[in-house]
């Protein structure tokens, strides 16, 4: 439901589908291979669309039930595991819901840990904490007049206060297919394009910042572009994505302009099968069949902070607006930069908003994020 919204019609459904679902996970009987197999379908389907852009269509289906059986054997091992239970005040139900609770802060195939249960209540009425998916769930099993009370007492956990950056910050969103994204034709319109963006902030706003690869090119190879940015950097600072090249290596960054300067920060997390081949063989021979024999990106040693006017950010690109690590770091505010027309049209951006919402309540951050092909947004919202 909410990737038709967020008012309170579709926050009233979310709560109650929310609950509904997690009645039937615990107290009905369901192959949880199948189960496993229709979640990592319908929360990771559109992850094989990218394969569009590498003339690998076909590849798509092959991806989506590669996907689905891979959470399929999940699911079904562990309920194997938990079957074996049964003494005391444990069995089933309870280990299930401690695991739906903390299991997948564990369990991340191939390092892709989007599957997170919070992400059911991120956008309901109730606080995406662990303990509020801890007394919804006791509440769905215990099944009496007590579940009134738990659900209760979850709605009324309040959202956590969080600060709010001084400035005055104008998020770019653009709407600039894959295939045109990096066309050599199309790519001076979007430099023109950036540049009028920015010139139409100046005056109005302390920063500007576009999404993630908003200038498709090897940034700093290009003097000419970085001059002009340097110099509108005088009456603005300005935030991009883009390439970076060092040292023969290639990076995707985030270039700060502010006061005739630059400060380039490097990505340090990349996506699975992306940015990189997440196994610790056949790599090179994996991009050379598949991607057309492309070089993985290389990457920062660690996460980057950058300062607008003595306000400092961390920075996020993508995929890094959803590592748990990133909102553990002392900065309280987050600029993020992404570009979401690999995967349009799908629900790929809500579920990405979704779970950054959860990590934002629960590490009391503030995100800033500029996306290429789905609107901009603060969370929380000011």
């Amino acid at each position: 439901m909410s990737f038709f919204g967020s008012g309170f019609l579709i926050k009233t459904l979310n709560t109650f589908i929310s609950i509904a679902a997690f009645y039937y996970f615990l107290n009905t009987k369901h192959s949880y291979f199948l189960t496993g197999f229709f979640i990592g379908v319908f929360w990771f389907w559109w992850i094989g669309l990218s394969f569009r852009y590498y003339n690998l269509t076909y590849f798509i289906p092959v991806v989506i039930l590669f996907i689905g059986t891979g959470y399929g054997i999940i699911f079904w091992i562990i309920e194997k595991i938990f079957s074996k239970f049964n003494f005391l005040f444990i069995n089933t139900k309870i280990l299930w819901a401690l695991f739906l609770i903390f299991g997948f802060d564990f369990v991340s195939p191939f390092t892709f840990d989007w599957l997170k249960p919070e992400v059911l209540i991120s956008n309901s009425f109730f606080t995406p904490y662990k303990t509020t998916l801890f007394l919804i769930l006791i509440a769905v099993i215990l099944k009496n007049y007590i579940s009134i009370i738990l659900i209760i007492s979850a709605l009324l956990i309040p959202m956590p206060k969080i600060p709010k950056t001084p400035l005055k910050i104008n998020l770019i969103t653009t709407y600039i297919p894959q295939d045109k994204k990096w066309d050599p034709k199309f790519i001076p319109i979007e430099i023109k394009n950036n540049f009028r963006y920015i010139k139409n902030s100046i005056g109005k706003y302390d920063a500007v910042v576009l999404p993630e690869s908003a200038f498709p090119v090897f940034l700093n190879r290009h003097a000419d572009i970085m001059k002009k940015l340097k110099h509108l950097s005088s009456k603005i600072t300005i935030v991009t994505g883009a390439l970076h090249e060092k040292n023969g290596n290639f990076y995707n960054s985030t270039y700060v302009f502010e006061n005739g300067k630059v400060t380039i920060v490097d990505k340090h997390i990349l996506v699975p099968f992306g940015e990189y081949i997440p196994l610790p063989f056949f790599q090179k021979e994996i991009n050379k069949i598949f991607f057309s024999d492309a070089s993985d990106y290389k990457t920062s040693p660690h996460f980057s902070t950058f300062k607008i006017k003595n306000t400092e950010f961390i920075n996020a690109i993508c995929y890094e607006a959803t590592v748990k690590e990133v909102y553990k770091l002392k900065p309280n505010f987050i600029i993020a930069l992404s570009n979401m027309a690999w995967f349009m049209p799908s629900t790929a951006p809500v579920l990405q908003k979704l779970l950054i919402n959860v990590y934002v309540v629960q590490y009391k951050k503030r995100v800033y994020h500029s996306l290429n092909y789905f609107p901009s947004y603060i969370l929380p919202k000011e």
